[in-house]
């Protein structure tokens, strides 16, 4: 009997040993994951995707002081910041904001040379991460319900951005290097 039940527990365990090897994960590569585009909806512009954008009447932008270092983890930490209520500048981020939309899974591997801190009413609305390092990253994305949703960074729009740059300041309570 007890010779019976040994026969039958290794059975069971080669078994379920064999269905263990079987459901383990690849080993990960160090190649970056492809971008997964999700399926086209009827919100086809981050003005669509978050229609809050379009109450927007201040803007803090924040440029980070060395976003393509060595430092991938911490890049955002130090950066400087200018506050913007002009009109003119906040209904060209709106035009901007109406071109077509990515709907990503996944963050792009491209790190953001900035962001863009959206008011109304003295409350924050939301946060829009810009880059132009390169033609492969060069972008506005937010983030909405788990999804980033990117838009190509037109070039008007993409100097008057860059030219708020030389009048960004510390702010008061950054870190010190």
């Amino acid at each position: 009997m007890r010779k019976a039940f040994l026969i039958v527990n290794c059975i069971y365990l080669i078994i379920l040993s064999a269905c263990v090897e079987q459901r383990q994960e690849p080993v990960a590569s160090h190649e970056q994951p492809a971008e997964i585009v999700m399926p086209a909806d009827e919100k086809t512009s981050i003005l669509q995707v978050d229609e809050r954008l379009v109450k927007a009447d201040s803007l803090v932008i924040v440029f980070y002081k060395d976003p393509h270092g060595p430092d991938s983890l911490r890049y955002t930490r130090f950066y400087k910041q200018f506050s913007v209520t002009d009109t003119s500048f906040i209904r060209l981020l709106m035009s901007q904001l109406t071109g077509k939309a990515t709907k990503l899974e996944k963050m792009r591997s491209c790190r953001s040379e900035g962001k863009i801190w959206c008011f109304s009413g003295g409350d924050i609305i939301q946060t829009i991460y810009f880059s132009n390092f390169s033609q492969e990253c060069n972008f506005l994305y937010i983030i909405k319900h788990g999804f980033f949703y990117y838009s190509p960074l037109l070039p008007g729009f993409s100097k008057s951005l860059y030219a708020y740059k030389k009048y960004a300041k510390e702010p008061l309570n950054q870190p010190v290097e």
